[in-house]
């Protein structure tokens, strides 16, 4: 369980702790205790003094500052899960499921999606309405089909969504697909043009790719897997965690949010697998957007600083 206190909780506890200091030295005092001489030094006297300021003016600092120790959550615009099974030419063949508690747990967060899509320009209308009424199981059979055949045809997405912690960011591929038997073989941070014609803000988008190997299963028809994922937090992109943690750490800002955006293909070659990845976010990334906060909104609602 997290201590999670801001200066506004915290300074009273101070307060109370150099008034606690403060009653016991003068009863020792008193009572004439070995401690006496002690705490009648000056040093003790100039400590607890110290203390008695730093608690009365401390909060008060903080909020002529503005500073914001503790972040304030926000909320979705819309859930994840109103993101379309159709984007552009890419229809979705699985089925959003809840993930079981327990697995929450550790993901830290309830509000996500999975999903595979499929793209309807490579993919057959007849293969596509197979999926229709199909267990779990059946669809991932049927999918494993079409990406034997097709890769390029075939991605795999995944959006998770943070707010109101300024913690480590969890669950990134170079993390999880290591814990799972895949060593990366090649890494890359790209920039990729999304937004073409957007009037204003960023038209591209940073993203790590990686090329996973399975050491488990080398060789095999899947052994390979082309990864990409990056963030949006504080209504910005970013694809470094460390900069997705810096921007949390802002001590100017009351809110704070973060969206992992993930894709995957069983591309073998990077080469092939980025420009699928890019086009299918050309559809995807409009849309996920939708369902984010809209942070010049929630900053301008803000007290002046």
């Amino acid at each position: 369980m997290k201590l999670d206190l801001s200066l506004d909780v915290s300074w009273p506890f101070l307060l109370i702790a150099a008034i606690v200091i403060a009653v016991f030295a003068l009863r020792w005092h008193r009572k004439g205790s070995p401690l006496r001489r002690s705490l009648g030094q000056p040093s003790f006297i100039t400590v607890t003094i110290v203390l008695l300021v730093a608690a009365v003016t401390l909060n008060a600092a903080t909020r002529y500052m503005q500073l914001y120790f503790k972040k304030l959550p926000l909320p979705l615009a819309k859930p994840v899960e109103t993101i379309p099974s159709r984007l552009g030419p890419w229809m979705q063949v699985s089925k959003d499921s809840t993930l079981e508690h327990e697995i929450e747990e550790v993901l830290g967060t309830d509000k996500y999606i999975f999903r595979d899509y499929v793209d309807s320009t490579k993919v057959s209308e007849k293969e596509i309405a197979a999926f229709e009424g199909k267990s779990t199981d059946e669809r991932a059979k049927l999918l494993g089909e079409i990406q034997r055949s097709r890769p390029d045809a075939c991605i795999r997405l995944a959006v998770t969504y943070y707010t109101g912690s300024a913690d480590t960011v969890a669950h990134i591929p170079d993390r999880c697909y290591v814990a799972d038997g895949f060593a990366p073989s090649e890494y890359q941070i790209v920039n990729w043009e999304v937004f073409p014609n957007r009037p204003e803000g960023q038209r591209t988008i940073p993203a790590r790719l990686i090329n996973f190997e399975d050491q488990v299963g080398a060789g095999n028809e899947f052994s390979t897997r082309n990864v990409s994922y990056f963030f949006h937090v504080n209504g910005h992109y970013e694809s470094d965690p460390l900069g997705v943690r810096a921007s949390l750490q802002n001590l100017r800002e009351r809110y704070g949010y973060y969206a992992k955006v993930e894709l995957m293909t069983l591309l073998r070659e990077r080469e092939k697998a980025a420009p699928v990845m890019r086009g299918f976010l050309t559809y995807a990334l409009p849309e996920i957007e939708k369902c984010l906060p809209d942070w010049k909104k929630a900053t301008s609602s803000e007290p002046a600083r």
